[in-house]
């Protein structure tokens, strides 16, 4: 074979496998993207069943899809125990969140409140005033959601304060902000009653 063929036969050979290479490269990216879209399913469809691969997951190494994933998963479950009144539950979901993706706000949102709530169920008079500052913090994290401020409100009523102004200040910081339909109903009933035993109180003492 002469010294010009063999050059051809070994740039052709090179082609192939830069092809070959690429090609490769291409599937790998392709098998992580559709792995990635079907993790972010997983934790939107069955994020328990996500749960309970998170330490074989971790095993292998977590991409920022996979921690994404999880953290969305953990909030969805601490969510649902939040309405099941298990807030220690919560609390353990929302806490593995945020170890997850410290800088994730939502997790830590949706931590400080489910902390709010176990010392607001405690009831003693240091939790409560705990809470109402776990409830601060959480909203100058969310500004924008009233949440927090309905349950300072309640945390102010539960405390036996005589001041109604907190009380009322908070409902209505409430009222101002986001809330679902259920707790902004929840919220403009609990204003009234207050409302209506302040003004009672300020007509007694006239």
């Amino acid at each position: 074979m002469t010294l010009s063929k063999t050059t051809r036969s070994c740039s052709g050979s090179k082609d192939k496998m830069i092809s070959r290479l690429y090609l490769l490269f291409i599937l790998i990216i392709y098998s992580w993207h559709c792995a990635g879209i079907n993790i972010q399913k997983m934790a939107r469809d069955d994020p328990a069943a996500l749960i309970a691969l998170e330490d074989s997951l971790s095993e292998r190494g977590l991409s920022p899809a996979i921690i994404s994933a999880l953290v969305a998963a953990h909030n969805t479950l601490g969510l649902a125990a939040l309405e099941a009144e298990d807030y220690k539950k919560g609390i353990d979901h929302f806490s593995k969140a945020v170890g997850l993706s410290e800088l994730d706000t939502l997790s830590r949102y949706n931590l400080l409140i489910a902390e709010g709530h176990l010392l607001y169920k405690r009831g003693s008079k240091d939790g409560l005033w705990e809470a109402i500052q776990n409830y601060h913090k959480a909203a100058q994290l969310k500004p924008d959601l009233g949440n927090p401020h309905y349950y300072i409100g309640q945390s102010y009523h539960k405390l036996g304060d005589s001041d109604f102004d907190l009380i009322l200040e908070s409902y209505e910081m409430a009222l101002t902000r986001n809330l679902s339909s259920h707790l902004r109903d929840k919220t403009e009933a609990a204003h009234a009653r207050v409302s209506k035993r302040d003004t009672l109180l300020k007509d007694f003492w006239k």
